[in-house]
């Protein structure tokens, strides 16, 4: 398995976990966003999730071709949200893998997609983007704003090139992919979204979790479903394993998981108690705090519909 110099990188710090697996970490002053991760399948190239921004999808190519001596020969939506997803365009001459529900809500949202990544949409959220910045009362929330900024001016400058690309092959609960090295496809049910994917490596013990499982970053749960996410992780907790590239943050490990435990029993415990939810320090220093509240607001408002349906809607 070809392994050479990577190139200087703009969007990504990359890391060797294994002999031809390789942890792409976004970097916080490039316009990634999301992790993504590059894996030699022997005569192949897997990539895993295709990145936020064109400019990024391209830097992961560059990589591939440095690590593997070839272009991603195929490639994995861990889920349907756009900083996963947004550089399949890139990758499109290339079979690209999502369960069944993930490649139906991108083509059933696809147009409202292209639409909040058009330039008059884009424009607008730049220009309040730019007042709550300078409405910012400390260095640390003008810091967070001007990594949104980045990112939304990048998509600014590509908006007239992007095309809402969905997956192209399906899987409906697991698929063993063709290659030297064994690589299954799992999923679990709903979680972070609908349908969320992860990649197994079953020797080396590695999985690719998409925001299943995320390190030091407050994950969204605002489109998933949080009680049903508890026993996903169970179940990724019964592969054992010994790395975890995370959906976003650093690369985990078996504790990672019982820190995301921790998280979503906090919120589901909050969302079950009346009055404001104050977040617990520990998740005080991760990134994008405001989320905690916002997570906390949605499991109450499914706790709510929960209770409604139990009563008969009354």
């Amino acid at each position: 398995m070809k392994s050479s110099r990577i190139p200087r990188l703009e969007h990504y710090s990359f890391e060797t976990i294994h002999d031809g697996i390789s942890f792409g970490y976004a970097r916080s002053d490039g316009t990634a966003l999301s992790n993504t991760g590059v894996v030699d399948l022997g005569g192949s190239t897997l990539l895993f999730d295709t990145s936020l921004t064109l400019r990024s999808a391209r830097e992961i190519r560059a990589v591939s071709l440095a690590l593997t001596g070839r272009p991603p020969s195929l490639s994995v939506n861990s889920h349907w949200h756009v900083d996963h997803i947004l550089g399949n365009q890139v990758f499109s001459d290339r079979p690209i893998y999502a369960t069944k529900r993930t490649i139906e809500i991108v083509s059933e949202r696809r147009a409202e997609l292209e639409n909040e990544l058009g330039r008059e949409k884009l424009e607008a959220d730049i220009r309040e983007f730019e007042r709550q910045r300078t409405a910012a009362t400390s260095d640390f929330g003008r810091a967070q704003y001007d990594d949104v900024l980045r990112i939304n001016r990048t998509l600014l400058e590509e908006a007239a090139e992007i095309k809402i690309t969905p997956p192209s092959r399906e899987f409906e609960s697991e698929l063993d992919l063709p290659g030297q090295r064994k690589a299954r496809l799992l999923t679990f049910g709903s979680g972070h979204t609908e349908s969320d994917a992860i990649l197994f490596l079953p020797k080396e013990r590695v999985v690719f979790a998409g925001d299943l499982v995320v390190a030091e970053h407050h994950p969204n749960l605002t489109s998933g479903d949080p009680e049903h996410w508890l026993t996903v992780l169970g179940k990724i907790a019964e592969l054992r394993p010994e790395r975890i590239v995370t959906g976003h943050g650093p690369l985990g490990s078996p504790s990672t998981l019982a820190v995301m435990r921790d998280y979503l029993e906090t919120v589901l415990e909050l969302a079950r108690e009346s009055g404001e939810p104050t977040m617990p320090p520990r998740f005080g220093e991760w990134v994008g705090p405001d989320q905690f509240a916002a997570n906390v607001t949605y499991a109450r408002r499914r706790l709510a519909s929960s209770r409604g349906s139990s009563n008969g809607g009354s």
